[in-house]
């Protein structure tokens, strides 16, 4: 990466506040970082793959789960920014002034800027996401949207008809063997699955189980 290039990254707030928070964690991975910074998905996968070509960073796996942490040249910049954070944050003249009045200097406007990006539409960000995976977590991906998709639709069906909670459990009870095939697909794989993938899974398995525990559907 040449220094125009750096300079464009580390003058963005985001990968900045990425990069000094991978720093605090050790060792942390994608979605977790996206939420810290408040970034979507694939914008916050964009950034670590900018922030890998530079050698900032480095993703290693355990188990299926891809992490992320700095190498020793992501730990030098990592103190240098802590440096010039400080620096600004003690002797910026605006830093006093807006301490003294209670407002928001040009951090706050970047936020609001940079806070656009969480409201793009969800279906845009999942396709965006979709693209970054590999096949194989893609192929998989797909499959627990699908059962989702039909454990949803069995439940909001069950519900408008006001059937029983045996019913619902006749119904969706079987649904828990394909949350084990796909869970067992995943600890197969030859390549480990996206960390994302996984946590859809497991957020899908989540539903299932609490429309299984829920009292009997009442009309709505």
């Amino acid at each position: 990466m040449s220094d125009d290039d750096a300079e464009k990254l580390f003058l963005q707030e985001k990968p900045t506040l990425a990069l000094l928070f991978i720093g605090s964690m050790g060792k942390t991975y994608a979605s977790v970082i996206s939420k810290e910074i408040d970034s979507t998905f694939a914008h916050t996968t964009r950034i670590l793959s900018k922030m890998e070509q530079s050698g900032l960073i480095r993703f290693t796996f355990e188990g299926r789960i891809k992490f992320v942490e700095l190498t020793e040249y992501g730990k030098e910049v990592e103190t240098a920014l802590k440096e010039f954070r400080d620096i600004i944050a003690a002797e910026s003249p605006a830093s006093e002034e807006n301490t003294k009045t209670g407002e928001k200097g040009p951090e706050g406007k970047g936020e609001a800027a940079e806070g656009k990006e969480s409201e793009e539409p969800e279906e845009e960000t999942e396709i965006e996401k979709a693209k970054e995976l590999d096949p194989l977590s893609v192929e998989i991906l797909e499959k627990v949207r699908n059962l989702r998709n039909k454990i949803e639709s069995l439940h909001r069906e069950a519900v408008e008809k006001g059937q029983s909670k045996e019913m619902v459990s006749r119904k969706l009870g079987p649904y828990s063997r394909d949350v084990k095939k796909l869970h067992s697909q995943i600890e197969k794989a030859e390549s480990p699955v996206d960390e994302a993938v996984v946590s859809a899974l497991e957020e899908t398995e989540r539903l299932l189980e609490s429309y299984l525990k829920s009292p009997k559907p009442e009309n709505t």
